[in-house]
C-alpha cells in the first residue's frame, strides 16, 4: 500500500515538472477567432526560435536565441484577408523571415519578407497556384525552405512547389520510368495506388500514432530528402529516395519476412537509416529490421500464434470507439483482431531507448468489405472476432508496445510516459490554453500557445520520461 501511495504521489510531481514555462510575452489577440493564428518555427541554421501570432488586423513576430532570450519584437498590420492562414515560412541568409499567407485552398499565396531590424516589411511577392489536374498532397518545411508538394491525377509526376526567400520554383518528380505492381505482379499505375492508398506525412523527430503508421503510402522528409515508401504489395516495401538539391529519384526495393502461408497484412516504418517491416496472418507474426542502404537484415523475429510475443513491454490491447482498453487474452486472439485492421507500426526513439509500437487500426467506415470478415471470421471458426464484426462499427485500435536499447536488443525496462502524454493531459486540464503549436526544439517539445486569461503568450518545455532533476 505504501508503495502504491508513493507511486501516485510521484506520478502527480512528475506530471508537474514534466513541463516548464520557457517565457511569456503580453499578447492580445483581437476577436474574429476565423483569423487568430500561431506558428512556432525555428531557423535551423541558427537555432533562434520565432512565434508568428496574427489575429484579423495585426501579426506579431517574436523572436528568442537558441538560449530562448527574446531579441526581437514588433507588431504590424497584417496583409489582406483573402490571404487568411500563414501557411509556411522561410529564413534567409541574414535570419530574416518570409511568412507564405494564402487562401484556405492554398491557390493564392502572398510571400512577406520582413526585416527584424528596421521592422518593416521589405517585399510582398503574389503567387497564383491553379493545381490544374492537380492533388495537393502536404505542405512542409526543410532547411528553412517552404515546400508545397502535389501529384498529378492522371500522370505518374508529382510536383514540388519550391519557396525560398520569397521567390517561388517548381519542380517535377517524374516517376514514369519506375514500375509499380501488386503481390500477383499485376502491373499498377501510381495513381492507382494514391487513389486507394494516400501519401500521410510522418514526423521525423517526433511521436507518430499509430493511425499514421498503419497508412500504405508514407513521406519522411529527411535532411535534404524526401523518403516516399509504398506497402501496397503484401510481398515488399518499394522506396524512391528524393534529392531536394538534384531532385534526382532512387528506387529501393526490401522483401518483406514470408509467413508460411504466403497470406496476411504487412507494412513497413522507416527509422533513422533502418527499415522495420512485420507481416501477419491468423497464425504468426513476423517482425524485421533491416539497414536502409544495404537491405542486410539486423534482426528477425517470428512468434506463432501459440506463443507468447517475447519482444512485448506491454499487455495486448483493444480499444474500441475511444472506450477504455481492455486486454486480449493471448497472441492468437491479438493476431486474429488484427487480420481486420489496417496493420502497421510506429517507431520512436526516446532518450533511453527505441519505442515501437505495433497492431492495427481504423476508423470504424474501413474499406474492407464486412460481409467477408464475418464470413472468414466464422469459417476460421473466430466467433467472438464475428461478433464483434456484427454489433460493432466504431473505430478500433489493437496494439503493443516493444522497448528496444539503441542497439536494438530488446529491453525488459518499462517506457516513461512521453512528452506526448505530458501535453494532451496539460491541454485537457487547462481550458486557458487556446492555439497550441507544437515544435521540437533541441531534445524536448515546445508547446506554444496563447493564453485565452492572462492574454499572453506562452511558451512552455515538455520532455520525455520523467524530470526527476526538477522532481526532487
Amino acid at each position: 500500500m505504501k508503495k502504491i501511495i508513493l507511486f501516485l504521489i510521484l506520478s502527480q510531481y512528475n506530471l508537474l515538472f514534466s513541463q516548464t514555462i520557457l517565457a511569456t510575452y503580453p499578447l492580445e489577440l483581437k476577436k474574429s477567432k476565423e483569423y487568430k493564428q500561431i506558428v512556432n518555427a525555428e531557423n535551423t541554421s541558427t537555432h533562434d526560435v520565432f512565434v508568428f501570432a496574427s489575429d484579423k488586423e495585426t501579426v506579431t513576430i517574436l523572436k528568442y536565441n537558441s538560449a530562448l532570450f527574446l531579441t526581437h519584437q514588433y507588431s504590424l498590420p497584417r496583409p489582406d484577408l483573402t490571404y487568411k492562414l500563414i501557411t509556411g515560412y522561410s529564413f534567409n541568409a541574414e535570419g530574416n523571415p518570409t511568412l507564405y499567407w494564402s487562401s484556405e485552398d492554398l491557390k493564392k499565396i502572398m510571400a512577406v519578407q520582413y526585416d527584424l531590424n528596421s521592422k518593416t516589411t521589405v517585399a510582398i511577392l503574389n503567387y497564383d497556384l491553379p493545381f490544374h489536374k492537380e492533388s495537393i498532397v502536404c505542405q512542409f518545411q526543410e532547411n528553412n525552405t517552404f515546400y508545397i508538394l502535389s501529384e498529378k491525377d492522371s500522370e505518374q509526376k508529382m510536383v514540388l512547389y519550391v519557396f525560398e526567400d520569397g521567390k517561388k520554383e517548381e519542380k517535377i518528380l517524374d516517376f514514369t520510368s519506375f514500375k509499380f505492381q501488386n503481390k500477383n505482379t499485376e502491373v499498377l499505375t501510381m495513381n492507382q495506388i494514391l487513389e486507394v492508398c494516400p501519401i500521410e506525412k510522418m514526423e521525423t523527430n517526433q511521436f507518430n500514432p499509430l493511425f499514421k503508421g498503419t497508412q500504405k503510402t508514407k513521406l519522411y522528409v529527411l535532411k535534404n530528402r524526401l523518403l516516399l515508401t509504398f506497402d501496397h504489395n503484401f510481398k515488399e516495401t518499394q522506396t524512391f529516395d528524393i534529392d531536394l538539391t538534384t531532385f534526382l529519384i532512387q528506387e529501393k526495393r526490401f522483401l518483406k519476412p514470408a509467413t508460411k502461408k504466403q497470406t496476411g497484412v504487412s507494412n513497413s516504418f522507416y527509422h533513422e537509416k533502418k527499415m522495420y517491416q512485420i507481416t501477419a496472418n491468423e497464425d504468426e507474426l513476423l517482425f524485421e529490421i533491416k539497414k536502409y542502404q544495404s537491405g542486410e537484415s539486423i534482426k528477425s523475429i517470428t512468434v506463432s500464434k501459440t506463443d507468447t510475443i517475447s519482444f512485448k513491454n506491454s499487455r495486448l490491447w483493444i480499444q474500441m470507439n475511444g472506450q477504455k482498453p481492455r486486454e486480449l487474452k493471448n497472441t492468437a486472439k491479438f493476431l486474429q483482431r488484427m487480420l481486420f485492421l489496417n496493420v502497421g507500426l510506429s517507431v520512436y526513439k526516446t532518450p533511453k531507448a527505441i519505442l515501437i509500437t505495433l497492431g492495427g487500426t481504423n476508423d470504424g467506415q474501413s474499406n474492407y468489405d464486412l460481409s467477408t470478415g464475418i464470413n472468414a471470421a466464422i469459417s476460421g471458426n473466430f466467433t467472438d472476432v464475428a461478433y464483434d464484426l456484427l454489433n460493432y462499427s466504431g473505430p478500433t485500435t489493437v496494439y503493443f508496445e516493444s522497448v528496444f536499447d539503441k542497439k536494438l536488443e530488446h529491453s525488459a525496462q518499462e517506457q516513461d510516459p512521453l512528452a506526448v502524454d505530458f501535453i494532451s493531459r496539460f491541454e485537457e486540464e487547462h481550458s486557458e490554453v487556446s492555439l497550441p503549436s507544437i515544435i521540437r526544439f533541441k531534445n524536448y517539445y515546445i508547446l506554444g500557445y496563447y493564453d485565452s486569461y492572462a492574454k499572453q503568450y506562452t511558451m512552455r518545455k515538455f520532455t520525455d520520461g520523467f524530470d526527476r532533476l526538477n522532481t526532487f
